[in-house]
C-alpha cells in the first residue's frame, strides 16, 4: 500500500470515529429533546382542556344509574383544540364513562375507563389525581401512540379525566430527518477532512516519488543522478543524505571502473610475455621443455581464472545502462553464436523462441548470461546431448537452458551459484573456474532477476526479470 493511500485511510478513520463520537451522542439528544417537547406540549394541551371544562364536568351528572349528560360546551372545547393541535382528545367523568371524543370513535356515556385503557385508572390512583404519560401500539393506526392523561379537578376533587393521544410516527420521522442531516453534515465533513488529506499526501508524496525515481536511475546505472533538496524539512534532509550517498556510491563504482581497467591490461601483460616465453623454451625441446608446457597449461588456467575473475567484478557493477531487450532476439543471437562450437562437440542446440518478450536490462549483460549457460551446458555434457534455449512470455518473462545430460546430483544443487563451487560433473569435466554461474547470478541480479535451478530432466536453468517500467 502507498504512502499516499496510508495517509489517506488514517485520515479517514480519525475523521470517522471523531464524527461518530461527536454525533452519535448529539443525535441521542435530538431524540430525546424532540420526544420531551412532544410530551409538554401535549401536556399543555391536557391540562389546558381540563382547567376550562373543571366547572362543566359536576354538570354532566354523577349517578351511576342515570347516563351522563355532559354540557355543549365540553363538546365545543374538546373539538376546538383538537382540531388546532392535530390531537386526539378524549373526556370521561370520574366513573370512566364518556362525556366528549374529538374523532366521534366512541358514544356519550360509554364506560371508557377500562383495564385496556389503564391510564385513566392511574389518574384517579390517589388523592387529588396524578398525570399519567405512556406509549402502547395502536393496531388501527399500525403504529406507537403517545398517551398523556390529566385529572379534572374542582375544589380539589378528582370529578374526571382528559386524555390526549398523538400518534409517534410523525414524531419519529422527524428525528429521522434530524439524524439525516446530522449525517450529511458529518459526511460533509469527513470528506472535506480527506480532501485536506488528499491535498496534504500530494504534497508529501511528491518529493518521496521524486527521490524514489532518481535512486532507480542511479540503480540502473545513471550515476549523476541527484534529488533536488527542496520541500519540507525532512524530505529535504532525506534528499541531501541521498545525495550524499551516491556521490559515494559514484566515487567507488568510479575506483572500480578504473582498477577493472588498469588490473585488465596489468595481468594481460605479464601473463601473455610469460607465455611467450614458456614456448619459446618449450621448442628448445628437453626436460626444460616438458616442464614448459606443463606451466603452459597452468598459465591457461590461471589466464582463465584472471578472466572470470574481471567478469565477476564487472557483472557487480552496476556501471551499466538498461534499455528495453527483447528476450527473443538475444535468444536467436546466443544460438547462432553457439550452434558451430556445440556441433564440433557433438552436441546440438534447440530454439525455442516464440513471441517477444520485453525486460529492462543490458542486451550485452543477458548476452553474457546465455554465453555462460550454453558453454556450461557444452562442456560439462556428452557427446549427443541436446541443449534447447527458450524464451517465456506469460507472467514474468524469462529465459531457460536445459540439456538432457547427467544433471546436478540433489546435494550439490544448492551450492552451484556460489563463487569458486565445482561439483563433482564439473571436476570430472576438467579445468574450470567455478566461476561461471556465480557470474550468471549476478548478472541476473543486476537487473531486479531471479536465477534457479528448476525441475526437469538433466540440467534446467532458468532466469526470470520484471518487465520493462511503464511509462505513466
Amino acid at each position: 500500500m502507498s504512502f499516499r493511500a496510508r495517509l489517506i485511510l488514517a485520515a479517514a478513520y480519525v475523521l470517522t470515529v471523531v464524527v461518530i463520537a461527536l454525533e452519535v451522542p448529539l443525535a441521542i439528544t435530538i431524540n430525546r429533546s424532540v420526544n420531551r417537547d412532544t410530551e409538554s406540549t401535549i401536556l399543555s394541551h391536557a391540562v389546558l382542556v381540563a382547567a376550562r371544562i373543571n366547572d362543566d364536568v359536576p354538570r354532566a351528572g354523577a349517578d351511576p344509574a342515570a347516563p351522563p349528560k355532559p354540557p355543549a360546551v365540553i363538546g365545543d372545547i374538546v373539538s376546538t383544540t383538537a382540531r388546532a393541535t392535530g390531537t386526539r382528545i378524549v373526556v370521561t367523568d370520574a366513573l370512566g364513562r364518556l362525556l366528549a371524543d374529538s374523532s366521534g370513535a366512541a358514544s356519550i356515556g360509554t364506560v371508557y375507563g377500562t383495564d385496556e385503557r389503564p391510564e385513566f385508572q392511574a389518574v384517579f390512583a390517589i388523592p387529588g389525581g396524578q398525570i399519567d404519560t405512556r406509549r402502547r401500539f395502536s393496531s388501527d393506526l399500525g403504529e406507537d401512540l403517545l398517551f398523556i392523561t390529566a385529572p379534572v379537578v374542582q375544589n380539589r376533587e378528582v370529578v374526571g379525566a382528559v386524555r390526549v393521544s398523538e400518534p409517534l410516527g410523525d414524531v419519529r420521522a422527524n428525528v429521522r430527518r434530524s439524524w439525516l442531516g446530522l449525517g450529511l453534515v458529518g459526511l460533509a465533513a469527513i470528506l472535506a477532512g480527506l480532501g485536506l488529506a488528499w491535498l496534504l499526501s500530494l504534497a508529501l508524496a511528491r518529493p518521496m516519488r521524486r527521490l524514489s525515481g532518481v535512486a532507480t536511475r542511479l540503480g540502473r546505472g545513471e550515476l549523476d543522478a541527484r534529488a533536488p533538496e527542496d520541500g519540507p524539512r525532512e524530505v529535504a534532509t532525506l534528499a541531501q543524505s541521498f545525495n550524499q550517498m551516491a556521490a559515494g556510491l559514484t566515487a567507488n563504482i568510479s575506483a572500480q571502473r578504473d582498477f577493472l581497467a588498469n588490473a585488465s591490461h596489468q595481468l594481460r601483460t605479464p601473463l601473455t610475455s610469460l607465455q611467450l616465453r614458456l614456448e619459446a623454451i618449450e621448442q628448445e625441446g628437453g626436460s626444460a621443455g616438458k616442464q614448459a608446457a606443463k606451466a603452459q597449461a597452468e598459465l591457461v588456467r590461471l589466464s582463465e581464472l584472471v578472466e572470470s575473475l574481471l567478469e565477476l567484478a564487472r557483472a557487480s557493477s552496476v556501471e551499466v545502462s538498461g534499455e528495453q531487450v527483447d528476450l527473443s532476439e538475444v535468444a536467436r543471437a546466443a544460438v547462432d553464436r553457439w550452434t558451430a562450437p556445440a556441433a564440433s562437440g557433438g552436441k546440438r542446440i534447440l530454439e525455442q523462441v516464440h513471441a517477444a518478450s520485453p525486460v529492462w536490462a543490458s542486451a550485452q549483460d543477458l548476452g553474457q548470461v546465455l554465453d555462460n549457460l550454453l558453454e556450461n551446458s557444452i562442456r560439462y555434457s556428452p557427446e549427443g546431448t541436446e541443449i534447447t534455449v527458450e524464451t517465456r512470455g506469460n507472467g514474468r518473462p524469462g529465459l531457460v537452458v536445459s540439456d538432457n545430460g547427467p544433471g546436478i546430483p540433489p546435494e550439490e544443487r544448492e551450492r552451484v551459484f556460489e563463487r569458486f563451487y565445482r561439483g563433482s560433473t564439473g571436476r570430472k569435466a576438467g579445468s574450470g573456474t567455478g566461476l561461471g554461474l556465480a557470474v550468471v547470478a549476478e548478472l541476473v541480479h543486476r537487473w531486479g532477476g531471479e536465477v534457479h535451478l528448476a525441475d526437469g530432466a538433466g540440467t534446467v536453468i532458468e532466469a526470470t526479470f520484471p518487465g520493462p517500467p511503464t511509462v505513466s
